[in-house]
């Protein structure tokens, strides 16, 4: 059976579209309706905030969230300044990651804000039920702690003011329940910092990160030191093999970052001589000696803001 339905077009007139009574899963044909609309971008991006942990990663989602769109720029929630100084230099994969999943370019800046605390999550109804969660499946509440630990506890709380006695033991006993409960469902701290390690973790996130960041500081002072290393003489200097992703994902990611900022210099009409030279180096990859002063001004002139 076939039913034609009145809607309202975007210049407010009655059009005529056609529906079929035939059984299907609605997420199939919403789509296209939402498309036909242009509503499907939005849409997306509504299903990116719910899918957010899927996008980024859980580690990272703990941390942060989606917190608004500002016309083209997402607006990125972050719990503390650590996650904030941590997410801004992932801020061009996370702009990468979030056009990836809502299909078009769509977000072209992300913008990082502090946020004390996530607002209250949202419970969506899927096909495949829920996910398997880093945190213990039994209730923590049901831990049962030993008399010694909270003797022990009772003493070393004994010498509080009465008002926040009962609250410190009371936060003392949930750690230790909760310590309890995780270790008893298999899971282990990080070897380097102690802190709980998510389901098939080696090394925790903040300290890959650490490890990231080190790495990058010295791929840093190894490029500003000699500019016009390509990739298999960088890879020779700092003894990495072309195999290792990591050395060259940041080699390119520090090479971009510096080109970006020499040419943000001269376009502003801020630079010097000095920065003339290195962009020049940078982007040629040639060194000092095969320039010339003509080569390293035009250069610079191309990105030059014109009058």
């Amino acid at each position: 059976m076939i039913v034609l339905l009145s809607v309202l077009n975007k210049a407010g007139w009655l059009s005529m579209v056609k529906r079929t009574h035939e059984m299907g899963k609605a997420g199939l044909s919403i789509p296209a309706v939402l498309k036909e609309n242009k509503l499907l971008t939005p849409y997306r991006f509504f299903q990116a905030k719910r899918d957010w942990p899927q996008i980024i990663g859980k580690q990272i989602a703990k941390y942060s969230y989606i917190k608004d769109i500002d016309k083209n720029c997402v607006i990125i929630g972050v719990l503390n300044s650590i996650w904030m100084n941590q997410l801004f230099m992932y801020s061009q994969e996370i702009q990468k990651k979030l056009n990836d999943y809502i299909g078009e370019e769509f977000i072209h800046s992300v913008r990082f804000v502090r946020s004390g605390k996530k607002p209250a999550p949202v419970v969506y109804e899927t096909l495949d039920g829920e996910e398997e969660s880093d945190y213990p499946s039994g209730r923590i509440g049901d831990v049962v702690l030993s008399d010694d630990y909270v003797q022990t506890v009772r003493q070393e709380t004994s010498h509080l003011p009465e008002r926040i006695r009962e609250k410190m033991a009371a936060l003392r006993f949930a750690q230790e329940k909760r310590r309890l409960s995780m270790e008893e469902e298999g899971f282990r701290h990080c070897p380097r910092c102690g802190r709980w390690l998510a389901r098939g973790e080696t090394v925790c996130l903040f300290c890959r990160l650490e490890d990231r960041q080190h790495k990058k500081k010295l791929v840093h002072d190894l490029l500003i030191q000699m500019p016009w290393l390509s990739l298999d003489q960088f890879a020779h200097e700092i003894g990495a093999g072309r195999s290792d992703r990591l050395y060259i994902e940041l080699y390119n990611e520090v090479r971009r970052d510096c080109i970006y900022k020499l040419i943000e210099r001269i376009h502003y009409d801020s630079d010097t001589p000095e920065d003339d030279l290195f962009l020049a180096l940078f982007i040629t990859r040639k060194t000092p000696v095969e320039l010339t002063d003509d080569h390293v001004r035009n250069l610079a002139n191309r990105y030059r803001k014109k009058e």
